[in-house]
């Protein structure tokens, strides 16, 4: 719109009294773009930029608002006439209101004049509808009977009502009189229509939405000779100061009730400017042992133990501040009284202090307490840092509140990296289930022994046996400390993993033998059985195998057993099982066949043909080239068995048929 019509041209335009304002429609809202002159004027500040809203008040603004946005609507000029109250005289606006687009944007050009007339009696009542209109308070004119002849707008837009629509209603019927309230306005209207001045009634209306509201009320009766024709009725919302005055009420309840309680929870006394005791409370002179008139009028800095040095809290009682710290008072019997105090000035309307409240909790038994805290702390501190032990303190969550210096040494952690951290955090992932477990389930154990794996800070596994201890906090049921202290068994574990893997695998071959079969067959076994699956057994035997030991020796016969071993690994796939089950005699678990006969069989013989295959690629030990063969004896779950110990058995007696046809045949049982 700039380039439409520029600032010098504008003022060039419009010179003269006249207020002339080009708005731009902003949303709900119009902005100023040019003022001329005398517009400028009206304003004690720069207008150009802001908004209508930010500069007029909001009532001005509703009626400003209203004329603009109907010019935009009806694309036509509009007039309107305002009245203004200005220094003791009536003062009457028209303003002419033209619509213009550019750039598909709306503006409007708003002159405003002033117009001259003589005070007639049309003008005066358009003035003081005008002041009716815009009361700050709710008013309506009601007959003597009160029906309703007039409301202002503060009424409509207070209780959310149509104007029209409430004309000519009684008072008394509209939604937002409760019922309750109904014989007590009724009582009021009768007094005004005698013409009886009812002033500041507090009656309770409700909003539409059924919200209670407090209004203060005045009836005034207009009258005609000795009867009153009308009345005016002035309602002022209460509703704020009312809640204002309960909670005024309610807090001066709560303040006696605080006062009370403060008065029997700590030890109180009132001093004045110079720290003299000017009142003191029970518990204070039960305290000190002194009475009330041993203690007014005497210096409060004498009651403290020479040892505290009272500069910092007299230099805080001369700034008005507040002072927050331990005393040591001198009892009338020479004994100490620790106590914890707040000294709080206590100041006049000019900010001057004239008070000090001075309030003190006994904390006696607490510093004695700490004392004898701090030597068991000193102790413990002293047991767990020359220790070797692991010891660690955790919450019921698992959360590290000590770790002994200890952790540093064998996981390589600081104590400050370890403080306020999960100790499952340097659980292992093997042993973290069992922690776990044990932080689910500890209620109401007191004692427990159980291993863990934990990491290094590098990584490095250390397994720890720990004995574990839990503190139950018998005030607070969901309160508890874990202690344990472990010691750092890592060369043990490893001897005894070393230990159970010799009990489950085979010296010569490394293949898991019998003992690991019996173990992991129940697992292997519950698989089958929950996806509907077939095993096969396989019960192998090299052909020939006593001609290498005869001709060749045991080293050599040792050598070609691990080779025999390691070919029925690669043949076979990754999910089945290789036993040895000792001398040249094999087993192998294949798992994951399907129950289908014939297709099973197609699986099996797969893999019994690549056993054939590398077993014919053979293998060179000591320069001697071996080839072997091997029969084999089958049985099936479900077909032939359901146990370990049945399907073995029958796997062996269908070998033996195997090795009756011939050399590298197999035979499938056939029970």
């Amino acid at each position: 719109m700039k380039y439409l019509l520029s600032e010098v041209l504008f003022n060039e335009i419009f010179i003269g009294k006249d207020f002339v304002f080009l708005m731009k429609k902003v949303g709900d809202d119009y902005q100023y773009i040019r003022l001329n002159q005398a517009a400028r004027a009206f304003f004690p500040q720069e207008a150009i930029g802001k908004m209508l809203s930010s500069l007029t008040q909001s009532r001005n603004f509703t009626t400003i608002q209203e004329n603009y946005n109907r010019a935009i609507a009806m694309h036509s000029q509009v007039d309107y006439v305002d009245y203004a109250y200005y220094k003791s005289e009536v003062r009457k606006y028209e303003t002419s209101v033209r619509p213009l687009k550019h750039n598909k944007e709306d503006y409007i050009l708003a002159i405003t004049k002033e117009i001259l007339y003589d005070r007639s009696i049309e003008d005066k009542f358009l003035f003081l509808r005008s002041m009716f209109d815009h009361a700050f308070f709710s008013t309506v004119i009601l007959s003597a009977e009160g029906t309703i002849y007039e409301v202002n707008s503060s009424f409509t837009e207070d209780f959310e009502l149509d104007t029209e629509t409430v004309k000519q209603q009684l008072f008394i019927d509209l939604p937002i009189v409760p019922k309750d309230e109904v014989e007590n306005i009724q009582n009021y209207l009768q007094k005004a229509a005698m013409g009886k001045n009812i002033g500041e009634k507090l009656i309770k209306l409700h909003t539409l939405d059924k919200k209670e509201r407090k209004y203060l009320v005045s009836l005034s009766p207009v009258m005609q000779g000795d009867n009153s024709f009308a009345i005016f009725l002035i309602m002022q919302d209460f509703t704020q100061f009312t809640e204002q005055k309960a909670e005024l009420r309610t807090k001066s309840h709560g303040f006696e009730v605080f006062k009370a309680a403060l008065n029997s929870a700590a030890s109180i006394a009132v001093l004045d400017k110079n720290a003299k005791i000017l009142e003191v409370n029970d518990l204070f002179l039960n305290a000190t042992g002194y009475i009330a008139e041993e203690l007014i009028g005497q210096s409060s800095l004498e009651l403290i133990e020479p040892r505290n040095d009272t500069k910092e809290l007299v230099q805080f009682l001369r700034k008005g501040s507040v002072w927050r710290g331990e005393l040591c008072y001198r009892t009338k019997f020479h004994a100490d009284c620790w106590v914890e105090t707040t000294v709080v000035p206590l100041k006049n309307e000019f900010g001057e202090t004239e008070q000090y409240l001075s309030i003190n909790y006994n904390i006696t038994d607490k510093k004695r307490m700490l004392t004898e805290l701090k030597n068991i702390e000193r102790t413990f501190r002293l047991i767990t840092e020359n220790t070797n032990d692991l010891i660690v303190i955790t919450n019921e969550d698992g959360i590290i509140i000590y770790a002994s210096p200890s952790y540093e040494l064998y996981l390589g952690y600081e104590n400050a990296e370890l403080q306020g951290q999960f100790y499952n955090d340097i659980v292992d992932e093997q042993s973290k289930k069992a922690w776990q477990t044990f932080l689910n389930n500890f209620s109401g154990q007191t004692e427990k022994q159980f291993e863990l794996l934990l990491k290094a800070k590098d990584g490095t596994p250390v397994w720890t046996e720990g004995n574990v201890t839990v503190v139950h906090d018998p005030k607070r049921e969901k309160v508890s400390q874990i202690m344990m202290v472990s010691r750092e068994i890592t060369h043990r574990k490893e001897r005894e993993n070393d230990l159970l893997y010799l009990a489950y695998h085979d010296t010569l071959t490394q293949l898991p033998n019998r003992r690991f079969l019996s173990k992991e067959f129940p697992k292997i076994l519950a698989e089958a059985k929950e996806h509907n699956e077939c095993l096969a057994m396989l019960y192998i035997d090299g052909d020939d195998f006593k001609t290498v030991n005869d001709q060749h020796g045991h080293d050599t016969g040792d050598d070609f057993i691990r080779k025999f071993g390691q070919v029925l690994i690669t043949a076979v796939r990754n999910h089945d099982l290789v036993i040895r089950m000792g001398g040249d005699e094999f087993v192998v678990v294949l798992t994951g066949l399907t129950r289908d006969g014939e297709t099973r069989d197609t699986q099996m013989m797969d893999i019994i043909n690549r056993i054939r295959h590398e077993l014919k690629k053979g293998w060179t030990i000591e320069k001697h080239y071996f080839s072997p063969t091997a029969s084999i004896g089958i049985a099936y779950y479900p077909d032939h068995g359901q146990t370990l110990n049945g399907l073995l058995e029958l796997a062996d007696q269908a070998l033996y048929k195997a090795k009756e046809i011939g050399k590298n045949n197999h035979y499938i049982t056939d029970i």
